[in-house]
């Protein structure tokens, strides 16, 4: 019985998706490889690398604005109820 390697599951769930759920995963996940590859070498990323990495800041700021406004709330209702 033969059992691929985690590298071969990787390009095999890579092959089968689309551009699209490739940039949403990216986008959620934050592909580290790709964080260094920026670093790295900035002209060797593709069209789609960048815009999975620019849609990853774009949601880490909307989720550091949500993340404050939720502990200004609870600092609010804790003062309120003092």
């Amino acid at each position: 019985m033969y059992l691929p390697t985690n590298t071969e599951a990787c390009v095999a769930v890579t092959i089968c998706m689309t551009d699209q759920e490739r940039i949403i995963i990216t986008s959620v996940w934050n592909d580290m490889s790709l964080r260094r590859k920026l670093d790295d070498d900035p002209y060797s990323l593709t069209q789609n690398e960048l815009k999975a990495l620019k849609n990853n800041d774009r949601l880490n700021t909307q989720l550091k604005c949500l993340l404050k406004d939720a502990f200004i709330r609870k600092a609010l209702l804790r003062a309120r109820s003092l």
